[in-house]
């Protein structure tokens, strides 16, 4: 599962405006990056099995065209936590019904994100006065 920082725009667009060396520009990105991957893994609380497979696989990729992915790597049901399913079940192959119940979504990604986001607004801006001088 990825979650694309994209509600930034006014600060985007901004920094556009200023033409600022990509180096300045990947630096503030994964700064406020770092800040919402941190908020992720503190909201990440339940099981401690599952806490620590989904929490420790919580990944930044490095900033591309002017986005940063935090994503969840190999946490192999990482979309169920966040999204939830259904209850269902089904046959294998050797006859045997093999059943589960619904599960519900605990967004995770949506929670640490919009905890955080003025704060990695901060740090993007922090970070941008640093590589201009300012």
């Amino acid at each position: 599962m990825e979650v694309k920082i994209t509600g930034l725009d006014d600060i985007l667009q901004n920094l556009m405006r200023l033409n600022l060396n990509e180096t300045v520009e990947n630096k503030a990105l994964t700064e406020a990056g770092k800040v919402i991957k941190t908020a992720i893994e503190s909201e990440s609380k339940f099981g401690n099995r599952s806490r620590g497979i989904y929490k420790n696989n919580i990944k930044l990729r490095r900033p591309k065209d002017g986005e940063v992915i935090i994503h969840s790597s190999k946490a192999y049901h990482g979309h169920i936590i966040e999204f939830g399913r259904s209850g269902g079940s089904i046959i294998t192959k050797k006859g045997k019904k093999i059943t589960w119940g619904p599960t519900a979504p605990n967004p995770v990604f949506a929670r640490g994100f919009e905890s955080s986001k003025n704060e990695a607004k901060e740090a993007m801006i922090a970070e941008i006065q640093k590589g201009l001088g300012l």
